[in-house]
């Protein structure tokens, strides 16, 4: 194989990457969260439904109330109807500047911008109101997962109620936007969560501390439990191995790593508060998520020097924290933790560096503050609070400026860490396959040069060493980024084991996974006998069972034995297979089934999580996680004409074009009479040459040619009445193209054969 083709295939299979383990996925801020820009955001809703929303009575109410919401940051206006608005939070429910949870989906308006939920959070705690945006910031820069934020202007009916933090919220949409399956067990972790074992019973794992935010009739505390028992089972000679095999563990040393130096406290850590717990489908481990992230920077109400506790004995002083304390007490993990640390501070936790970067935030939202008097309800916070809280503290709870805590943190942390010396640690690591191809690429950190060697045997055969390098040289992409690529050859569906080992200069060895290997199934077995048979992406003739015009798409089941759909994935992004779950639905031999494609979930089980694009992108169907996501049929295509359908004819095989008529939950098949039925005006020759007639066309017509697959050649419009337009095809190639007329009434087509 030459280079250049070899290039090319390696190139798709990193677009095809389905993983055993993923390096961290920072989505684009998009529209919602751009942090360029303070978008401004107008709520309006009843006067009585205000008063009741913020009445004292009902501060710890979760009862959505029913309002519009107005977007406008000077590039996009968008307006939703009918979306669902609460109070959220915790203090902030009792203070003067209120946080609130916008709902999209409640009332039945679908999503914004691919967003279920805006957090809108007050940070009435905070007099900089940046404390959780920048923390957010250096979570990214640290390379760990974090949630989108910016600052927004919000306002509820024409009253500006202040500077605002929008942060994403974790939920199924965050998880996909992340790769990741949405199926995973997801647990939002409130006061209590210190993650001591309580026993060998699932119940004894409190469902109000560790709440399932997914997967609600049926949740996983089997396996909650088993993390946590492995988390405390330090007296086991094989901690590491069993607890690696449950728990990302270096992703939340990482993440340790960052939260002390930012002084969050409210969090597993110090207050056993504040985390999400997701279980990844793909590795089998939790992964421990930071959350609430506002109580940072010096802010404190229990009389500690956050800015110069020590980094290694940050936990609480007296109760049980085994998710810091247990880590701490393994050698290389509080080596890895110290190393961390370390570098965070040279890279960006620095005075050099994070000053202008916080002067520009600044810079940007404080003419929004000038006028935000709910700011100044809680704590008598003034405009010049504000400004002075950058450089300095301000007394009471705000400990410390956000300019004076980065300072002492910094240079405090930097004089207590010990031996950062660390093995070098292997992590990043994705697997992949297609057509003949195998692929693992990881990272590898370490503080000297090292040497990987990547061991594989595919069906219980020989183990094969193979050194990998980091020098730009094919498998390999960039030289000197230390990440490292993997490759090989196989036919056929192949179960293989993998390891990793990894050493640097000084002979410190590791090894990936730490115990046994990776087992990895490659290959698909065979996939049912589904296609997407038919989809328009811009309707507005066929209503939804809400009465609503929406895209569409359209399964068909070719094979001779029924299909369970209920484990397999429709999406319109390839590298999202798992977008949306197919419901659970049994497709007879010969059946069809149609998917209205509208981001409104809220309208039934048949009503998917994403809409299809005018302008052309990419429908697949995946089969399930334990086929590994198996393609079933996947397509792209380009620009769609309203209200013309696109499909398979006949149904299941062959290309898809342009059909003749639309046949929604129906063959594509039809039969003369069909026709006959649709042809009002007439059209001659045909077959043409030269040029087209068509007879009878009036005022209003749009008429669009396209070629069979769907490819528009000419479009025009009828200005006034005529018995007879004639359209130039002399240019044409030989074939079969579609003519479709939409009138002010109906759509009629008409097929011509160019010869």
């Amino acid at each position: 194989m030459s280079y250049i083709k070899a290039l090319i295939l390696w190139i798709s299979v990193i677009l095809l990457l389905t993983g055993v383990s993923a390096q961290a996925v920072f989505p684009p801020h998009g529209v919602v969260f751009n942090d360029q820009i303070v978008p401004r955001i107008d709520i309006r809703m009843s006067a009585d439904s205000l008063m009741a929303l913020t009445a004292d009575e009902n501060t710890m109410s979760d009862h959505e109330y029913p309002a519009n919401l107005y977007w406008n940051d000077g590039q996009h206006f968008d307006t939703i109807f009918n979306v669902g608005i609460r109070l959220r939070g915790n203090t902030s429910r009792v203070s003067a500047k209120k946080s609130f949870k916008i709902k999209f989906n409640h009332f039945g308006s679908g999503k914004f911008y691919g967003l279920s939920d805006l957090n809108l959070n007050g940070e009435h705690n905070d007099p900089s109101i940046v404390r959780s945006k920048l923390s957010w910031d250096m979570m990214k820069m640290a390379g760990i997962e974090a949630p989108r934020s910016n600052h927004v202007a919000l306002y509820i009916n024409n009253e500006y109620r202040g500077l605002y933090i929008n942060v994403e919220h974790i939920d199924n949409d965050y998880i996909s936007d992340r790769n990741k399956d949405p199926e995973g067990q997801l647990f939002k972790c409130f006061y209590g969560c210190s993650f001591v074992n309580n026993g060998n019973n699932p119940n004894n794992y409190s469902r109000t501390v560790y709440h399932a935010e997914n997967n609600e009739d049926n949740p996983d505390y089997y396996a909650l439990m088993e993390f946590i028992q492995a988390l405390n089972n330090t007296g086991s000679p094989d901690y590491r191995c069993q607890l690696e095999a449950l728990f990302d563990v270096d992703d939340y040393i990482k993440r340790m790593a960052m939260e002390v130096l930012l002084g969050h406290w409210d969090n597993p850590i110090y207050n056993k508060n504040n985390a999400y717990l997701y279980r990844n489908t793909k590795t089998g481990k939790f992964e421990l998520w930071s959350y609430d992230i506002d109580n940072s920077y010096g802010i404190d109400w229990f009389g500690v020097n956050w800015a110069e506790r020590n980094i290694y004995t940050w936990a609480h002083p007296t109760d049980p924290r085994p998710i810091f304390n247990n880590l701490m007490n393994v050698p290389e993990y509080k080596v890895r933790y110290g190393y961390y640390i370390k570098q965070f501070i040279k890279d960006f936790f620095n005075p050099g560096y994070m000053f202008p970067y916080i002067e520009n935030i600044k810079n940007r939202i404080k003419s929004y503050r000038i006028n935000d008097t709910y700011a100044e309800k809680d704590y008598g916070y003034s405009y010049q609070d504000f400004l002075t809280s950058y450089e300095n503290a301000l007394g009471a709870h705000v400990k410390r400026g956000l300019k004076e805590y980065i300072s002492i943190r910094s240079a405090s942390a930097n004089q207590q860490l010990q031996n950062t010396g660390i093995h070098p640690v292997i992590e990043q690591v994705t697997s992949s396959w297609t057509q003949s191809f195998y692929t693992l690429d990881f990272r590898v950190d370490a503080s000297m040069p090292v040497t990987a060697s990547c061991f594989y045997r595919p069906d219980n055969g020989m183990w094969t060493e193979t050194q990998v390098k980091d020098d730009g040289i094919f498998p390999d992409r960039i030289a000197g980024d230390h990440r490292y690529t993997f490759q090989t050859n196989y036919s056929g569906k192949v179960n293989a084991d993998v390891y990793l080992i990894a050493q640097d200069a000084a002979n410190k060895q590791s090894r990936w996974p730490v115990c046994e290997y990776q087992n990895v199934q490659l290959g698909y077995d065979p996939v049912p006998q589904l296609v997407i048979n038919e989809y328009m992406a811009d309707n507005t003739t066929i209503r939804d069972d809400a009465g609503e015009y929406d895209d569409w798409i359209e399964i068909y089941n070719y094979g001779t034995v029924g299909v369970w759909l209920g484990d397999k994935y429709l999406t319109d992004n390839a590298n999202k297979p798992v977008k949306w779950l197919l419901p659970d639905f049994e497709l007879e031999p010969g059946a069809f089934l149609l998917i209205w494609a509208d981001e409104d979930k809220i309208q039934g089980d048949l009503h998917a999580n994403f809409k299809l694009s005018k302008s052309g992108e990419f429908i697949g169907i995946y089969d399930s996680n334990e086929n590994n996501f198996a393609p079933i049929d996947t397509f792209s295509y380009g620009i769609s004409v309203t209200d013309l359908s696109y499909g398979k004819y006949p149904d299941g095989k062959g290309p898809n074009i342009a059909l003749f008529k639309a046949t929604p939950g129906y063959s594509n098949v039809y039969t003369s009479t069909d026709v006959a039925t649709l042809s009002k005006k007439s059209i001659y020759p045909n077959p043409a040459h030269q040029n087209l007639n068509i007879k009878n066309v009036e005022t209003g017509d749009e008429m669009v040619l396209c070629d069979m697959a769907g490819k528009c050649i000419q479009m025009l419009n009828v200005r006034e009445d005529k018995d007879q337009m004639t359209l130039d095809i002399s240019a044409l190639p030989k074939g079969m193209y579609l003519l479709v007329i939409r009138g002010t009434v109906d759509v009629q087509y008409y097929k011509v054969l160019v010869n």
